[in-house]
C-alpha cells in the first residue's frame, strides 16, 4: 500500500510540475505577442516567471528608439533573472546582456549612469561597469580610458570622483594580476 501510496504521490507531483510549466509557457506566449510597454510593465511588476520570457521582454525593449531602450535598460541594471528550472546559459543581468546588444551606441549613457550613481557599492553600478566590459568585447581598456576621460571633462565634481573611481574597479576587476602590468602599458600608451 505504501509503495502504491508513493506512486501516486509522484505522479501528482509530476503532473503539477508539468501543468506549471505549461501555464508558463503559454502566458508568455501570449507576453511574445505584447508591446515593449507591456513588457516594462511586467517586469516592474515582477509578473515574467522564467528565464525564456525575461529575454523575450528585454528583447522587446531593446526594439524601441535606442535612446529610450537604453535609458529602460539602464532602470533595470538590477532586475535578475528568475529563478525556474530553466538553463538560460547567460551569467549576466539581463539588461547588461541587453546593453551589451545595443553596443557603442549605449556607451555615453552608461558612463553618465556610474557618474551620477551615488551608490558605487551596488548591483546596478556593478552591472553598469559589466555592460562597458562587455561592449568592448571583454576589453577593459577602451572602456577605463573613456571613464578617465569623461572625469577629466568633469574635473573637481563628485561625478569625477565616482568616475575615476569605476575606472580603478574596472582595473581591479577585469585585468587580472596576471594582466595588470599589461592594461597599465596599453593605458599609458596614446589611443591609436
Amino acid at each position: 500500500m505504501s509503495r502504491q501510496r508513493n506512486t501516486i504521490l509522484e505522479v501528482l507531483m509530476w503532473a503539477t510540475l508539468v501543468g506549471s510549466q505549461l501555464c508558463t509557457a503559454q502566458v508568455c506566449k501570449t507576453f511574445d505577442s505584447a508591446s515593449a510597454e507591456d513588457a516594462i510593465r511586467s517586469l516592474d511588476r515582477g509578473e515574467i516567471q522564467t528565464a525564456y520570457c525575461t529575454r523575450a521582454a528585454f528583447q522587446l525593449i531593446e526594439h524601441l528608439p535606442l535612446e529610450q531602450a537604453i535609458q529602460i535598460l539602464i532602470k533595470h541594471l538590477s532586475y535578475k533573472w528568475p529563478l525556474s528550472n530553466e538553463p538560460h546559459g547567460l551569467r549576466s543581468y539581463p539588461a547588461v546582456e541587453s546593453l551589451y546588444d545595443i553596443g557603442l551606441v549605449a556607451e555615453p549613457a552608461i558612463i553618465d549612469f556610474v557618474g551620477q550613481h551615488e551608490n558605487e557599492n551596488d548591483i546596478e553600478h556593478a552591472n553598469a561597469l559589466e555592460a562597458l566590459f562587455l561592449i568592448h568585447h571583454g576589453d577593459a581598456v577602451p572602456a577605463i580610458r573613456l571613464l578617465r576621460q569623461r572625469s577629466l571633462a568633469v574635473a573637481g565634481t563628485p561625478a569625477a570622483r565616482r568616475l575615476d573611481s569605476a575606472a580603478d574597479y574596472m582595473l581591479k576587476q577585469y585585468c587580472p594580476p596576471a594582466l595588470r602590468k599589461w592594461c597599465e602599458a596599453r593605458l599609458r600608451q596614446p589611443e591609436s
